[in-house]
């Protein structure tokens, strides 16, 4: 399965943090670091490991070959990090500019 059973979750959890995000008005900045690290490398090596543990413990591995789907758990997780970066980027342009009265214009 390209998609596993803690990918399902993963994408269940962010359908509800983006829910709740487009309903509360967002203060402060994003970090796109956190973003890319977490899309990037922790998620898709954390999938990957148990695919690979699931894979083992049901069918066992007998070739390389058997296993070798799981290396698109890091596109697949790419290509949600890049769609949760524009949901986020249309989110921040829709929001009304943040007046600072401390600058002195008035």
């Amino acid at each position: 399965m390209i998609i596993g059973y803690f990918d399902y979750i993963i994408i269940g959890i962010l359908l509800l943090l983006n829910i709740k995000f487009w309903k509360t008005k967002f203060e402060g900045k994003t970090g796109c670091w956190v973003g890319g690290i977490l899309f990037g490398f922790i998620l898709p090596l954390i999938s990957l490991t148990i695919e690979v543990q699931r894979v083992k413990i049901t069918i066992g591995i007998t070739d390389s070959f058997e296993v070798l789907y799981t290396y698109l758990k890091f596109p697949t997780y790419w290509i949600i990090g890049i769609v949760q970066s524009i949901i986020t980027g249309i989110k921040l342009s829709y929001m009304e500019p943040h007046s600072d009265e401390s600058d002195g214009i008035e």
